[in-house]
């Protein structure tokens, strides 16, 4: 056998499995990279649905997404229709969504009930000296879902855990820094010795004051959003009537190079505009 066909059947030898462990790297990557995908996908899923007190975790709705997501491709190649992927294209998107909706109007809810807990525990406050006490007296007090995030809270203190470092989870959990400002309030003013009802009852006043301003603010920029919306759509009301009464009436500028680049100024200066009124009109107080 010559030196070339020696050379030719070692070079084959190795390409098979050199080959054969390409593709199983290749393979294993692309299941190592869908698999973390999948679970910082479940665990965004799992952060709101801890969050809403959901029976169910992320990694259990995730799954049954990808299920349900498998069934629907597999019978839209079966009956070859457009619905039905439509359909697993909403099944994927829409749980993160309405989780994520569901979430920030919690958070909201907990926001506008922060003022009447802070007064009920600087009024359970002059009963009793101890803070983790009067946080436990509002829980049966105060309306949910404010109640449920005193409960958890309630809870990990008769776990044992200091309450400088319970408020600060809690916190942490809604996510909200009106709510996360309030306890480092409590936590401070338990710290320096202050008048921590007095504390409490000029805080709860200041977020009553708050939102009703943030109120009025946003019944003024609804109104503003409502006048950005009738402004910018006046032109395109004024270019159809007149189309309508003189079809040829854009002709000389949508024929002429001229006229198409002040059609494209114009529609510039609307696009800028618009943006500009938007961002004036999403005024907010925090």
């Amino acid at each position: 056998m010559t030196f070339e066909l020696w050379l030719l059947v070692g070079a084959g030898a190795l390409l098979v499995p050199g080959a054969g462990l390409l593709g199983y790297g290749a393979v294993s990557l692309k299941a190592s990279a869908a698999e973390r995908l999948f679970y910082r996908y479940a665990s965004r899923l799992d952060r709101h649905a801890s969050f809403l007190m959901l029976g169910s975790t992320g990694t259990e709705i995730a799954r049954l997404q990808v299920l349900l997501c498998v069934a629907l491709l597999f019978a839209s190649f079966l009956s070859r229709s457009w619905a039905v992927v439509a359909v697993a294209f909403f099944a994927a998107a829409t749980p993160l969504l309405v989780l994520a909706r569901k979430h920030r109007e919690r958070v909201a809810k907990l926001e506008g009930q922060l003022d009447t807990w802070l007064l009920m525990l600087a009024n359970a406050l002059k009963a009793t000296p101890s803070v983790g006490e009067a946080i436990a007296s509002t829980v049966a007090l105060v309306p949910a879902p404010f109640s449920e995030e005193v409960d958890l809270l309630v809870k990990e203190l008769h776990l044992g855990a200091p309450l400088d470092r319970a408020l600060r989870s809690s916190g942490r959990r809604i996510n909200s820094t009106v709510i996360s400002g309030a306890f480092a309030t409590i936590i401070i003013a338990r710290k320096t010795g202050g008048d921590l009802p007095g504390t409490l009852q000029r805080a709860s006043a200041a977020l009553r004051e708050a939102t009703r301003l943030e109120g009025v603010l946003r019944t003024k920029t609804a109104e503003g959003r409502g006048q950005v919306l009738v402004l910018a759509s006046l032109p395109f009301v004024l270019c159809i009537v007149i189309a309508w009464l003189n079809r040829t009436w854009f002709d000389p500028m949508l024929s002429h190079g001229l006229g198409r680049g002040i059609l494209l100024a114009c529609g510039l200066a609307w696009l800028v505009a618009v943006i500009w009124a938007q961002q004036i009109a999403k005024a907010d107080l925090r």
